[in-house]
Parts: structure tokens; C-alpha cells; sequence
């Protein structure tokens, strides 16, 4: 099976008519936002979003457990948008989305449809996530110039990654069959790696007020989540910790049979399952993964079974 990337690219250049519809989609959107860049620049100067939360993770690493549990300590006005494309406008990648595939979604398309103009509504809380993207594409330049064209002015913003260990994560996508990232060019574990140097502060692509989150701690730790809400301006109250989210199906293992209750999946038990797949044990060759997984959480009991005998 090839990457989703390759099959997308394989599929439009099969397909003479689609290829040429998303070439004259790409050109009617660089026409809006010329239009709007030079239409409403004078009104930038106005703040629209009180605080604004870019998270940042890989699949099935608990991000929309995260966003869900972000949300139900939000007070006011908030609007939340997931599994976003990098380099877009993510209003009117959203409204794509629901026009193509969900229409039946009227009052929501709609909204996001507005905000796309530039028809932005007052909100308290903007929270928005990148799920399995190169961390130097959500936040490169380009995305940057056009934030306020594309989302309005921030008074807050804050960068949340969010990290979950190497032997659970690798089992859930495996799982899931997700093995693959957006960039053809990386593994999962490439990505995970890159993720890690991020979490430990050897890179810093990350620029407003960064936070790292260990998936781990935030499931077991109460004090570590009203840290984390303090941080972020939130008012503690620790609700949705106990949903399950429906989006991508809930839990790999689990799926939504723990609604209510999930703080009792084994989600740190998840690799028993995957020991003996050789894919899985693949995984665990480069040291690094090792190393940035001891100084990030810890060493985990029973993992050593993993280790390449090699190295023993």
C-alpha cells in the first residue's frame, strides 16, 4: 500500500478532469485572498480572538482526547477546528470539507463559509490542530503573513504540542493502520523523533508561547492538567476527561465502549498487543527512540523485551 500522498498525486494524474479542478480550486483561492489582502487590511487592526490555541500532534497520540478536554474548560465563545491542511486558510478548508462531503451540516458549513471571508465573529477561545504535519510546515512563514487574513488578530496566542510514548503510540496506528505521515519523506518514527526534539527543546519551531504536553502525564496527573490549564489561561474544572471523542472512531482498541469512563482504557498497555508484529519491533531499532522516550517519560516496565538483542 502506498503513501496517501502518493495515491492522491497517483489518482489526479489518472484523472485528467479532477487534476484540473484542483488547479483552478488553487487559483480561485489565491484570488480570494489577494482580493481580501488588499480589500480588508484596515480591518486587522481590530482583535477578534481573545486567545487562540494552535495543538500540534501526531494521530492517535489522544489529540482530540486533549482538544475535548481543552474545550469543556473554555468559557465564553469558542470555536474549534480540527485536522487541518498546512499552508491553508483553515476557515475555508474547513467549509470545503463540509460543502464536499457533509452538506447535510448546513449552519455549520455556513459559519465556517463566513469566517472564510473575513466575516469574523467575536470569540473568546480559537483552538485549531495539525495532526501528523512537519513541524517547520505549520508554522512557516507563508502561514504566518496570512494568520490575520485567515483567521483574524489574536490578542493570546499559544503553540501546544503534544506527545504520547513511542510504545503505545506505534501500536495504536499500527492498529489503525496509520502508519504512514503526510510526508512521504518520513516515517512515523522520523516524525515521532522530530516531535521528541521539539518536546526536550533542541529545536524550537514553536514561537508563541509554546507548551510541550506528555499525553502520559496529562491521563494520569490531575495537578499536571490544572498546570496546564493555568498556563493556558483556563479555569480548571477538569470536565471531558471522562468523554471519549468520536472523531476517528474514538480509541484504535476501544473504540467508543468506554464513553464515560475513559480514564479506564489501558491506554499505556497498548503495545502488549503489537510485541511480536515484526512492523512493530521495527520501530525500536534507532536508539534515539530509546533515549528520547527514557528522558521524556520515563522508563517503561516490560519494554526491555523490545530492545534488539544486538544490543544486549
Amino acid at each position: 500500500m502506498g503513501h496517501p500522498l502518493q495515491t492522491r498525486l497517483r489518482q489526479l494524474r489518472q484523472d485528467p478532469q479532477r487534476l484540473m479542478r484542483k488547479l483552478v480550486l488553487v487559483a480561485d483561492h489565491g484570488r480570494q485572498d489577494l482580493g481580501r489582502w488588499l480589500g480588508q487590511r484596515q480591518q486587522w487592526a481590530r482583535i477578534v480572538n481573545q486567545r487562540e490555541i494552535r495543538l500540534v500532534g501526531m494521530r492517535r497520540t489522544g489529540n482530540h482526547a486533549l482538544s475535548q478536554w481543552l474545550q469543556a474548560q473554555m468559557e465564553g465563545t469558542v470555536l474549534y477546528c480540527n485536522n487541518l491542511e498546512v499552508l491553508e486558510s483553515p476557515y475555508r478548508h474547513k467549509y470545503e470539507v463540509l460543502r464536499d462531503h457533509f452538506s447535510q451540516h448546513r449552519q455549520v458549513m455556513e459559519r465556517f463559509h463566513q469566517e472564510s471571508l473575513g466575516h469574523f465573529s467575536p470569540k473568546d477561545w480559537l483552538l485549531y490542530s495539525y495532526e501528523d504535519h512537519d513541524l517547520g510546515r505549520v508554522v512557516h512563514p507563508y502561514f504566518e503573513v496570512k494568520h490575520d487574513l485567515y483567521l483574524g488578530r489574536s490578542q493570546t496566542r499559544h503553540d501546544v504540542l503534544v506527545l504520547r510514548d513511542p510504545f503505545n503510540l506505534f501500536a495504536s496506528r499500527l492498529k489503525s493502520q496509520m502508519q504512514p505521515v503526510r510526508n512521504p519523506r518520513r516515517t512515523m518514527v522520523d516524525l515521532w523523533l522530530a516531535y521528541a526534539r521539539e518536546f526536550v527543546g533542541e529545536t524550537r519551531y514553536l514561537r508563541h508561547n509554546p507548551r510541550c504536553i506528555s499525553y502520559n502525564q496529562w491521563v494520569q496527573d490531575r495537578d499536571y492538567r490544572q498546570g496546564i490549564a493555568q498556563g493556558l489561561g483556563l479555569v480548571f474544572s477538569d470536565r471531558g476527561l471522562q468523554q471519549v471523542s468520536g472523531c476517528g472512531n474514538g480509541s484504535s482498541f476501544d473504540g467508543q465502549g468506554f464513553q464515560g469512563n475513559a480514564q479506564a482504557m489501558a491506554v499505556f498497555d497498548r503495545w502488549h498487543h503489537c510485541a511480536e508484529d515484526p512492523r512493530f519491533r521495527a520501530c525500536f531499532q534507532d536508539p534515539a527512540v530509546w533515549a528520547y522516550s527514557d528522558r521524556i517519560f520515563g522508563e517503561m516496565p516490560g519494554t526491555e523485551v523490545l530492545r534488539p538483542t544486538t544490543w544486549i
